[in-house]
């Protein structure tokens, strides 16, 4: 259940304790707290109040929960979105529904939590920006709703058996861009011939077609811990249903881009060079403002350019409080899920070559009885 939810009326990402205060802001303390909300206050939850993410509405808030035997609070109050019998009225794919597999934190960026120096930085330009009026938590939720819409029309099943990646890494060790040398018999007579190398080389050359769509296919998914990443989703949900985040792939690399271009044309506070980002990632905080702000841009980067100069050229905000916003990042473990989604094509692409060890076996099996036949047939020659 969602420890946050949209206010349609205050236009605001807000927890229910921000809500309530929000809500009586206009009455006396002694109104009521969060153990005492009237049916009047439900009623007007329940018509303002909406998914983050879905957009469903019906909200009402859970009080917290202690433990039975200790006292304490085990959970925080949070919304509870369900329909007229009870069920869960989340819309389907929603991260926020009771059965939904996609809880996964990275999605959220906390622009109030400003532990590094990168993070400090980002939050002064979202201070300033929804200062300015380029922005507000409206376009995060317009953002949001995006995201939602995505995910629940782009979907892929993820293979049952990290073997695939497994595969994908033993795959990239062939180069079928680069010219090979076909296997002839005559070559094993070399005193040290590797036939280890001749059966890869072999390999390439026979599933050429194969392995240039895979390389072309796979050629952006090489962060260096990406194939890890891959193998623990795959491992923990095999087989499950998942969003197909490569319908997202000119979005990330705009994403990308303007965060690199951004951190190198100012006084951005980078722990690694920004020309590195493609390959190393960038910060999360960033690529977040940055994703909001080619949404707004509508995806132009001239556009989301000119919207970064306009906020670094403002004066520091007036109220810092205004960053306490919750963001979105689209693109979390964006490398590790493209590996999926290529692991998950895999089987149709090359149903010969599922098990790499054995086909490469295969292989050099072939080339040692050619030149076996060979050899026969040589010594058979008259001299």
């Amino acid at each position: 259940m969602p420890e946050t939810a949209y206010s349609t009326e205050f236009r605001r990402e807000l927890d229910p304790q921000q809500l309530l205060e929000l809500m009586r802001a206009d009455l006396f303390a002694s109104a009521g707290t969060m153990e005492d909300i009237s049916e009047q206050e439900r009623q007007e939850i329940k018509s303002d109040v909406i998914c983050s993410s879905c957009g469903v509405g019906g909200a009402q808030i859970v009080r917290t929960s202690f433990g039975r035997s200790s006292g304490r609070a085990v959970r925080k109050p949070h919304f509870r979105f369900e329909g007229p019998g009870g069920e869960d009225a989340h819309r389907r794919y929603c991260e926020f529904g009771r059965e939904a597999p996609e809880r996964e934190a990275g999605w959220r960026v906390s622009f109030a939590s400003a532990r590094t120096e990168e993070a400090r930085f980002v939050r002064s330009l979202v201070c300033k920006g929804i200062e300015r009026k380029l922005f507000d938590q409206s376009s995060i939720r317009a953002m949001r709703q995006w995201f939602y819409e995505q995910k629940a029309k782009s979907r892929i099943t993820i293979p049952a058996s990290p073997e695939r990646i497994v595969l994908m890494q033993k795959l990239d060790r062939h180069y079928p861009h680069v010219a090979q040398w076909p296997f002839s018999p005559v070559h094993a007579e070399m005193p040290n011939f590797n036939w280890r190398e001749a059966a890869m080389r072999q390999f390439t050359e026979d599933n050429r077609e194969f392995l240039s769509w895979y390389h072309e296919r796979a050629r952006r998914a090489r962060f260096s811990s990406s194939y890890e990443r891959a193998k623990s989703i795959v491992e923990s949900r095999p087989a499950e249903e998942a969003f197909d985040r490569s319908v997202l792939r000119e979005q990330y690399e705009k994403s990308i881009t303007l965060s690199s271009f951004v951190a190198a044309n100012s006084e951005f506070p980078h722990k690694n060079n920004p020309a590195h980002y493609r390959s190393k990632g960038a910060p999360t905080p960033l690529l977040a403002l940055s994703a909001l702000v080619l949404f707004i841009s509508d995806w132009s980067m001239d556009e989301a350019i000119g919207c970064y100069s306009k906020m670094f050229a403002a004066p520091d905000a007036k109220d810092n409080t205004l960053g306490n916003v919750m963001g979105l990042n689209p693109f979390h473990d964006f490398d590790a899920w493209e590996i999926i989604k290529i692991a998950s094509e895999l089987a149709e692409r090359s149903p010969s070559i599922q098990n790499y060890d054995e086909a490469l076996a295969a292989v050099e099996k072939r080339i040692r009885e050619e030149h076996r036949r060979w050899r026969s047939e040589a010594t058979r020659q008259p001299l």
